[in-house]
């Protein structure tokens, strides 16, 4: 029988300081994937995911490894809660991600919004956490120093198609775009600051309840950032993508991807094209996804998901959630 269970990431916006510090200090799983980020990274990422500063949290080169270390430590804490007292999760060499979960609490699909895509890659074993931090880093490196500038908000209350419409009223073709499609009533917009300004006004005018600034750097999912592609598909190339464990529905097209070998074109296409997470949400649904698990810091994926899905919700965030989680998971699963 198929898990009912779907496995869900948060992405850039989801950054608090404070994030991973309680389950730092309870798992050992989770210290070390904090203490190997900051190995890898050559700076200390866990203290400031810890203690910030929170304009340094906030910096895309530092939040976009930030989020990726806290939701795969917290899966770590996950399967270390879940196993048995005392047996051995493999012999040799302990696997990671979901492969680490008892098969009864393994989802059926997993995915993550947005940045959160790369979280569900090394849930799903397509990508090891060290190479999926070293890719993050770069991606938020790239962005950063030779990527599009602008903005991007969150507009309550209107539809994609409706503020599609809006856009192509406003502002000349191209210079700013729906960049995620978060439910029936929730998107949110990028593109460069005057062109992002400009639509806020008039979204407002038309019916938009509420448009708000994100707390981001440059507008991700927006054409101009597709200029940093050609270098992130080189960096790629020094990685090794292996096929899924559990299928990743992607963020671009609402799909799992078919291959490892597709994912890092895939990833590129991410930094310029429309998130598409009410897709994404309704195909795990329909194919018997009843619960979703956020794991990350905050809830802000599961409060899009309640808003596309009739389905059980739980986080994932700190230590108590987590045992809470792996004792409601196990009574659904077995029910």
């Amino acid at each position: 029988m198929a898990s009912p269970l779907a496995f869900v990431f948060p992405g850039q916006g989801s950054q608090a300081v404070g994030m991973g510090r309680a389950v730092y200090a309870a798992s050992a799983r989770a210290r070390a994937v904090f203490e190997e980020a900051d190995r890898i990274l050559g700076y200390t990422l866990s203290e400031i995911c810890f203690s910030g500063p929170a304009d340094k949290l906030d910096d895309t080169r530092v939040a976009q490894p930030a989020i990726l270390t806290t939701s795969v430590a917290l899966l770590e804490a996950l399967a270390e809660d879940a196993a048995t007292s005392g047996s051995r999760l493999s012999d040799g060499h302990e696997p990671r991600g979901v492969a680490a979960l008892p098969d009864e609490l393994r989802p059926s699909f997993v995915a993550g919004h947005s940045l959160g895509e790369f979280s569900a890659l090394v849930a799903a074993g397509v990508l090891t956490f060290s190479d999926a931090l070293r890719l993050v880093s770069e991606r938020g490196r790239l962005a950063a120093t030779k990527g599009a500038r602008g903005a991007m908000a969150a507009v309550i209350g209107m539809s994609a198609a409706d503020v599609d419409r809006v856009i192509a009223e406003t502002v000349p073709q191209g210079s700013a775009v729906v960049a995620n499609d978060n439910g029936p009533a929730q998107v949110t917009i990028a593109g460069d600051n005057e062109s992002v300004a400009k639509v806020s006004e008039a979204l407002t005018k038309s019916g938009a309840r509420k448009v708000v600034p994100l707390r981001i750097a440059g507008p991700f999912h927006f054409p101009a950032m597709g200029a940093i592609g050609g270098d992130l598909a080189s960096f790629m190339r020094t990685m090794k993508f292996r096929d899924p464990v559990v299928p990743v529905v992607a963020n671009t097209s609402g799909v799992p991807h078919q291959s490892g070998a597709l994912i890092p074109d895939a990833l590129v296409r991410h930094l310029s094209q429309r998130v598409e997470w009410l897709r994404s949400v309704r195909f795990m649904a329909e194919r018997g996804a009843s619960t979703f698990v956020e794991i990350g810091a905050g809830q802000v994926v599961n409060g899009l998901v309640k808003r596309i899905a009739d389905v059980k919700l739980i986080n994932v965030s700190d230590p108590p959630s987590i045992r809470e989680a792996v004792r409601a998971l196990r009574a659904r699963v077995t029910s």
